[in-house]
């Protein structure tokens, strides 16, 4: 398949094993673990059902498992599948199901399914972000907590980001990128989904030479951002 026809859940097949070790190998993925680790601490409790959408090669659905009673979790890559099945393997982990999915594949799920959803740096790729973090809200029972992160646009960084992609074609992920928000516009945007924001924290400066920009603009300049919030 050429560059150009490639999907998101294609590119990240093809960069799986780099994408897994990039929570060893990655500062900035490394934050992200730490943070992540600490939300689901907080908002997952013994008893509850999580789904994990999007969850790559197991890393966050193996840190709920270890509070929850079952974990869902869906991936579209099958490659990512695979290793998180062989990682369920080798740790004899028995309460998470991994399985090769699309988001779409929530419209078979009850509503109030859950508990709590995770969804990390996923709906930047889909083409319609209303309906796939409406499928989110809907799988989840009064009281529970969705997870979500994504990019930053209020940071300078990804827009000089998005301005080279157009000059150059890279970053490459780029290419798939189809959703962008500023943290405090899309947290406006929860109440009317019946979601009350809990949480909306930045994390991960930017990479390399453009760390000073966190320096100079504080943590809104960080090139991510999570939020927590609760179904009424």
């Amino acid at each position: 398949m050429a560059e150009n026809a490639e999907t998101a859940v294609g590119w990240h097949d093809r960069i799986a094993e780099d994408f897994a070790r990039g929570y060893e190998n990655s500062p900035g993925f490394r934050e992200r673990l730490a943070l992540w680790s600490q939300l689901i601490a907080v908002h997952v409790q013994p008893g509850d059902m999580v789904l994990d959408a999007g969850c790559g090669a197991g890393t966050f659905s193996f840190i709920a498992a270890a509070r929850a009673e079952q974990v869902e979790a869906i991936d579209g890559s099958a490659n990512m599948i695979a290793l998180a099945k062989a990682e369920q393997a080798r740790r004899g982990i028995g309460n998470v199901a991994f399985r090769q999915a699309w988001l779409d594949s929530l419209s078979s799920v009850a509503d109030a399914s859950f508990d709590v959803v995770l969804s990390s740096s996923v709906l930047e790729y889909v083409e319609n972000f209303d309906v796939e973090l409406g499928r989110l809200v809907r799988v989840l029972r009064p009281g529970g907590r969705l997870i979500l992160s994504l990019p930053n646009a209020g940071s300078l960084y990804r827009t000089l980001e998005k301005g080279a992609f157009g000059l150059s074609g890279r970053p490459r992920y780029y290419a798939h990128v189809r959703q962008t928000f500023k943290a405090a516009e899309f947290c406006k945007t929860l109440p009317a989904r019946g979601m009350d924001v809990e949480v909306c924290q930045y994390f991960a400066a930017p990479p390399g030479p453009f760390r000073f920009l966190s320096s100079v603009g504080g943590d809104a300049q960080k090139t991510m951002f999570v939020t927590v919030s609760r179904k009424r």
